[in-house]
């Protein structure tokens, strides 16, 4: 008892001991991850005021390289003997253009020419000569041709901040400026993804405030002191630190961070300190409520959290640092002269490209950096000719994604010619983006929200995926069903019988071929879940081969496209899954109409030859339409694979077609072999194996006799009228009687309208108004009366997928059916439940079928 006594003693004090070690490593793991989230913190704004820097800085450089290109429009004006009133309507259509992409009253845009001012947007005081004082005038002339950006200062007319952007041109004495109001929001835009609580202020070289944008309503006046306050602090350093924080004019404690750019202008964004911890929550009391929860799962928690956290700042520094300008090339082309000129240029270009020159030294300039698969493609894109043809056409706009080497390897690279007949009919102008660097820079924006975002991403393209693939396949039958019904019409009203009959037979054909593929969303489920099994039955290869041709004889030859087929079998009864056979041929022929032209001929072959003791049969689907490159072959059944083109009409598709194809094909043990050649066509070659179906194959059990339909009464709850009225048609053909209802809440008054024991099942539709499926088969089975705990209730629904049945299980259903209703299956599965309702009498249990088996057949 002693020794226990001791024992428990020394428990206590170990216990003791342990949470004095817990307390002190929370309090110590308290400061760490506050210094941590701190730091990170820091890390963060710095990149992201880095960011808004960046984004000022570019977008005054866009105005530099329009305030250039306008120079050199009112050099030529000049050149070509204009005079004033042809400068001014030039500038006047310039600036309407620049208007209408950056928005009312950001710029004025003026010259001088030949001792006067030009402006674009006329305003008193035009022709005094005051303007040879002014520091924009004077300052270009000296520059001798360099763009010059002067100092913010208030304009006499407006009373506004602007700054001057001014070049001398190639006259003596003539200058081109370009005012900018720095307080236009259009000249901020990016602030539109500033995060919520953030302030954002931008100030000159000597501190002065040119724009911000805060929480506050207040004068510039009273933001200036604030301003002047922080930019003491940021020369100081006392408010640089990550752990530095100042009370805002609300008394909230905000950190600081800021960006010099390299024009001398400052700026700066703050945020209040409780964004970046953890809000008005106490920390202390947070981690003494986890500790009850569990301290491993919240130190584990923290720990993945700030992992994270760090992951994805590291990303966001990553994607600061890979901003910069939209277009890192433009070239002015003389589609007259072929000749280019350079307006700007990648770092690369410098001393290997002249400035200007003949275009065919441009495009084998390009050669030398645009991957070689590719190049004959942009060569031909924007050749002289084509484009001179579009400019007739009247396109504008046409581009193109393609791959450029670059110093750190190839990356994809988007070009796009433009061309405006009122700037320069004879011109277009060719600009190059580095389109991965335009993503990245997306994703810093919202980098807070990334983990969100990255999620809603990929249901999307999960989702278009699914459509993309499904409409693809769905399309063919669909058009044969419509075909079909058109030509029953027409040959009913002929009197044609025979013929009409014939066009029924393949609607059925083509709706049940259509009905395989919606099933086809589940068997693609368990396929990827690797329980994609083969349905093995006896089956005539050579009509089904001939079945699927006839859907696409039709549209083939309306698109004036020729279509051959040649079958060769010596035996054309197999066991083969044929709803999968049908699937690849169905994708083969779909791939074959959609990549040929009119005029061109597709040929389906297949041939049966010896192989051991079964047979082989191929399956041979070629054309001579547009062809595949050797490189794209090699990832031709890659997922989502699509080749590169250029084209004002691009082909879209999802790239999923010949992956599902050579999954089918090696689940039958089956090859698949493609050739192709560019412009010339493809064949494309599947061997399967087949056993003859005259072969010995297991016997199946001998099924049940069929359900006896006769005298029984049936409840059906359906709210569509044309379902309801068919069920009631096929069930009274069956000898049954039948109650109907057009929701759930019918349903449960029509069944407590019955006595007890009359109705012997209930077939529930899953989605009706009022009252849904579930909601009624839970109604009915929480009644106190005797039939309503074991009477059979059926789901009968178009919601197959794995969770709608098991959402009608949970309810209190006993079995679920797809629609349209088989009525043999419908049958089947009756027989089970009353016979196991016979057998559950007195039990208290419910009857319950195996859902599973049902889906599978």
């Amino acid at each position: 008892m002693k020794m226990r006594r001791e024992r428990h003693w020394i428990s206590l004090v170990l216990s003791g001991a342990l949470l004095v070690f817990v307390a002190a490593l929370l309090a110590v793991t308290v400061a760490l991850v506050r210094t941590k989230l701190l730091k990170n913190a820091q890390d963060f704004g710095m990149a992201l005021v880095q960011s808004y820097a960046i984004e000022e800085t570019m977008n005054i450089e866009n105005l530099k390289t329009s305030v250039r290109i306008a120079s050199q429009y009112v050099d030529e004006i000049v050149k070509d003997g204009g005079d004033p009133g042809q400068v001014q309507q030039w500038l006047a259509g310039y600036f309407r253009k620049m208007a209408d992409t950056i928005g009312e009253g950001l710029i004025d845009i003026y010259a001088v020419v030949d001792g006067g001012i030009v402006a674009a947007n006329p305003w008193e005081g035009d022709l005094d000569d005051d303007f040879r004082q002014s520091e924009w005038y004077t300052e270009a002339i000296e520059a001798d041709g360099e763009l010059v950006c002067g100092e913010v200062y208030t304009d006499a007319i407006t009373d506004q901040m602007i700054f001057t952007i001014s070049v001398a041109l190639e006259d003596e004495g003539n200058v081109l400026a370009m005012d900018v109001f720095v307080q236009n929001p259009q000249l901020h835009t990016t602030l539109n993804t500033l995060p919520e609580n953030f302030s954002y202020y931008l100030c000159d070289r000597s501190g002065d405030l040119l724009y911000a944008s805060t929480i506050w309503q207040i004068d510039i006046e009273q933001l200036q002191k604030f301003v002047t306050y922080m930019l003491d602090g940021i020369e100081d350093g006392s408010l640089t630190g990550y752990d530095s924080f100042f009370n805002d004019r609300s008394g909230v404690p905000r950190s600081l961070y800021y960006h010099h750019m390299e024009n001398g202008w400052t700026v700066i964004i703050t945020t209040p300190v409780r964004d970046i911890l953890m809000g008005e929550t106490n920390a202390f009391v947070v981690f003494i409520g986890a500790i009850a929860l569990g301290l491993f799962l919240l130190l584990a928690f923290f720990t993945i959290q700030d992992f994270l956290h760090s992951r994805s700042m590291r990303i966001a520094n990553r994607t600061a640092q890979l901003l910069g300008d939209s277009f890192y090339a433009i070239y002015r082309v003389n589609l007259k002269n072929e000749t280019y000129k350079a307006l700007k240029y990648h770092e690369s270009m410098k001393g290997v490209l002249p400035p200007r020159g003949n275009y065919s030294l441009l495009m084998e300039t390009m050669s030398k950096v645009v991957r070689p698969s590719t190049f004959q493609a942009v060569e031909t894109s924007f050749s002289i000719e084509n484009m001179r043809q579009r400019v007739h056409q009247g396109i504008t706009d046409y581009g193109g994604d393609f791959q450029r080497q670059f110093a750190s390897g190839y990356r994809w690279v988007n070009i796009h010619s433009l061309y405006n007949e009122e700037l320069a009919p004879d011109e277009v102008i060719l600009c190059f983006r580095d389109v991965e660097d335009e993503k990245k820079r997306s994703m810093q924006h919202t980098a807070v929200l990334q983990a969100a975002l990255d999620a809603a991403r990929k249901s999307a393209k999960d989702r278009s995926d699914f459509f993309s693939r499904m409409s693809h396949d769905m399309r063919t039958p669909l058009n044969a069903i419509l075909g079909c019904c058109n030509l029953a019409q027409r040959s009913l009203n002929e009197g044609d019988a025979h013929q009409t009959q014939d066009y029924l037979g393949k609607i059925s054909f083509a709706g049940n071929q259509l009905l395989d593929l919606v099933n086809d969303i589940l068997e693609l489920s368990r396929m990827e879940a690797g329980k994609g099994g083969l349905d093995q039955k006896p089956m005539d290869l050579c009509r089904l081969l001939n079945d699927t041709a006839d859907l696409f004889r039709d549209q083939l030859r309306e698109a004036g496209k020729i279509f051959e087929v040649s079958i060769q079998f010596e035996q054309n009864e197999v066991l083969g899954d044929e709803k999968k056979i049908n699937q690849i041929l169905n994708n083969l022929l779909s791939n074959a109409a959609k990549y040929t032209n009119q005029g061109d001929t597709i040929r389906l072959e297949a041939r049966q030859f010896r192989f051991h003791h079964n047979s082989k049969y191929q399956v041979v689907v070629e054309d001579t339409g547009i062809g595949m490159s050797e490189e794209f072959q090699e990832h031709l059944f890659d997922p989502y694979a699509r080749e590169t083109s250029f084209s004002a009409h691009p082909v879209l598709g999802s790239g999923l077609g010949m992956s599902i194809v050579k999954i089918l094909v090696q689940q039958m043990s089956g090859e698949i072999s493609v050739e192709s050649k560019l412009g010339e066509g493809t064949r494309i070659t599947v061997t399967l194996p087949f056993a003859p179906a005259g072969n010995p194959v297991a016997k199946e059990e001998d099924e049940s006799p069929a359900f006896c339909w006769e005298g029984r009464c049936v409840l059906v709850a359906e709210d569509n009228e044309l379902n309801r009225e068919m069920a009631t048609a096929m069930l009274e053909q069956m000898g049954a009687r039948v109650i109907t209802a057009d929701n759930g809440a019918h349903a449960v008054e029509a069944f407590l309208a019955q006595p007890e024991g009359v109705i012997d099942a209930v077939l529930m539709d899953m989605q009706m108004p009022v009252m849904d499926g579930c909601e009624a088969t839970r109604a009915i089975r929480g009644l106190s009366r005797s039939d309503a705990a074991d009477v059979p209730i059926i789901a009968v629904t178009a919601n197959v997928f794995s969770e709608d049945v098991d959402r009608t299980m949970r309810a209190g259903m006993n079995s679920h059916i797809p629609k349209p209703v088989d009525m043999a299956v419908l049958g089947r599965v009756m027989q089970r439940l009353m016979a196991e309702r016979e057998r559950g009498k007195g039990s208290g249990r419910a009857p319950q079928d195996k859902t599973a088996e049902e889906m599978e057949t």
